[in-house]
């Protein structure tokens, strides 16, 4: 299935919005009414919005009638004098518009340690008195309202759900929450547009010959296509290093026509937190067709298979402080069992290329960089305030492991590419300025769990390898790579949101970039260097589907990109 934590930042992310609406919304209805109070006596429950000195209350069933039949009562009554019909009519549709979550994979997050520091976040302007956290009502609101089918997750019924009387709403500390998801969005467009800008002048050589006999995009064949080669698929398990679990992995080996020819070149694909092998089965598959043995595997502690002992209460946590080591030490005891394996003779696994997407990029960049878990940063971030970088809700978690050196990397891996990846804090800028080996870093633009700059684009600057690409997937998000499959446990909407409009175009940029880089660093075919350039992704980059590569990137231009220079 998608990756439960994203799913939950992005319903988080939704609610944070939907309750911003309302503050900003209420805060002009205070401002109206020079601070008395409108309580209705019919009301059971009042949301009081609370601004310093301050105070107007509002009937939860005056809410509930205008969400129903657009009639305005009490203080919504007198607002809708001052704010503009379009913003009435999105502040009535927010109030209804349900977020479709299982209530066991709801319930059972919002008790881990990644829930409780959301619960935390939101409880700091969503309080149960006026200066007592709301973190715990908060959790009983979302799971109750999840459970009422008829009407599910929605502000007004989170609001019903309530479990106390009064519902307080810090406007001062919402506010400040706004601005701060407003100053993100707008740092993160810019930076975009600059990576995009940049990228296109990437794409134009600054002395251009008089005449070329390099092909042109337009002439070179598309690798979103299939290759021409056949290829059979195994089901295997490898015992851990500790020999304590199995790890299950499909091995697709593509069918020689000539035994004679030199040992095929190996790829691992590695999926993300709470996922399965089949969403990028695709890519597996894409990449066996053009001559690679492809390992795609998972690791049963950070897996679905997780989220499953989560479900029914055998864990406590989606992903362990151990999964931090098991990943990429589950990755070596793979390559340690199929080097001795029968199915896979005549593959070369002295040099290996590696896909991860994700927690899987967390673990390829471990990997490849022999870099040491940053304790003391993760220290220092994990104590304060990380609202608008869910992925810090996941790296935290490595602060309960011994703070002592781990065995990371491995050196048949020789070749990555990180999709998405979690990294900026648990490995740091020390890990990505060891990794010698050619590396290509993906983003998404519209990602809501790694947040694309802090996540990708800044790191790529922290790289020193030779051999780097940073590629941009515009309107894309987290798991954009991914396939949706028939065991996806998230509502279509869900899952639509965290993919964002560009899924099925992502995917495409995403098999061709893997052949092309795979084909020209670890196979070492030099033909394949012409896909790898800005020119060509710009070339083939639509308006309504942009990608962008680059090859040089600088935080200083970042910087000025954010500072609006």
């Amino acid at each position: 299935m998608k990756y439960l934590t994203d799913a939950i930042a992005g319903i988080c992310s939704r609610l944070v919005i939907r309750s911003a609406t309302l503050m900003i919304l209420l805060s002009a209805i205070g401002a109206i009414s020079g601070g008395t109070s409108v309580k209705s006596s019919e009301a059971a429950e009042t949301v009081n919005f609370r601004f310093n000195v301050f105070e107007v209350s509002v009937s939860v069933d005056d809410l509930e009638v205008f969400a129903k039949t657009g009639e305005l009562r009490g203080a919504l009554d007198m607002a809708s004098r001052y704010i503009s019909a379009p913003d009435m009519a999105t502040f009535r549709r927010i109030l209804s518009e349900r977020a479709d979550v299982p209530v066991s994979l709801l319930s059972r997050f919002l008790y881990t340690s990644q829930g409780e520091r959301a619960l935390d976040i939101l409880g700091e302007f969503i309080r149960t008195g006026p200066n007592l956290s709301g973190n715990r009502a908060i959790r009983a609101a979302a799971v109750l309202a999840t459970v009422d089918k008829q009407n599910g997750l929605s502000l007004l019924n989170f609001l019903r759900k309530f479990p106390t009387s009064d519902i307080y709403f810090d406007i001062q500390e919402g506010l400040q929450t706004v601005g701060e998801l407003s100053d993100l969005l707008q740092n993160t467009q810019r930076v975009v547009q600059m990576v995009n800008n940049e990228a296109i002048k990437q794409a134009i050589p600054s002395n251009p010959p008089v005449t070329s006999t390099l092909p042109t995009p337009l002439q070179l064949a598309d690798l979103r296509e299939a290759g021409n080669m056949k290829w059979e698929r195994y089901s295997l398990k490898a015992p851990a290093l500790n020999s304590k679990y199995e790890i299950p992995f499909y091995l697709f080996v593509p069918k020689l026509i000539n035994a004679n020819l030199k040992p095929l070149p190996a790829i691992v694909i590695y999926p993300g937190l709470i996922s399965n092998r089949e969403p990028l089965l695709y890519l597996a598959e894409h990449l066996a067709s053009y001559g690679f043995a492809v390992v795609l595997t998972v690791s049963p502690n950070s897996s679905a298979e997780q989220l499953d002992k989560l479900i029914i209460g055998a864990a406590s946590e989606i992903a362990p402080p151990e999964s931090f080591i098991e990943r990429p030490q589950d990755i070596t005891a793979v390559l340690n069992y199929l080097e001795k394996s029968p199915q896979a003779n005549n593959i070369n696994w002295k040099s290996v290329g590696m896909i991860g997407h994700s927690f899987g990029g967390y673990a390829a960049l471990a990997l490849v960089s022999d870099a040491q878990i940053q304790f003391a940063d993760l220290g220092e971030v994990c104590q304060g305030k990380y609202k608008w970088n869910a992925s810090l809700l996941l790296q935290c978690v490595a602060l309960g492991l011994p703070n002592q050196a781990y065995k990371l990397g491995d050196s048949r891996i020789t070749a990555v590419i990180a999709v998405n990846p979690v990294t900026s804090h648990v490995l740091g800028k020390a890990a990505f300025s060891k990794i010698t080996v050619p590396i290509a870093i993906v983003g998404s633009s519209d990602d809501t769990f790694a947040p694309v700059v802090s996540e990708q684009i800044v790191p790529f600057t922290w790289l020193t390898a030779p051999s780097r690409y940073l590629v941009l997937l515009n309107r894309a998000g987290h798991t954009a790579v991914t396939a949706i499959t028939s065991d996806d446990r998230l509502s279509p909407e869900i899952s639509s949101v965290l993919a964002g409009p560009n899924a099925i175009a992502s995917q495409d940029y995403l098999k061709l970039l893997s052949v092309a880089f795979f084909k020209k660093h670890l196979v070492q075919e030099a033909t394949y260097t012409d896909y790898l350039t800005s020119e060509y992704f710009a070339n083939i980059s639509t308006p309504a589907a942009q990608v962008s590569l680059l090859r040089t990137l600088s935080i200083e231009q970042i910087d000025a990109a954010i500072a609006n220079k």
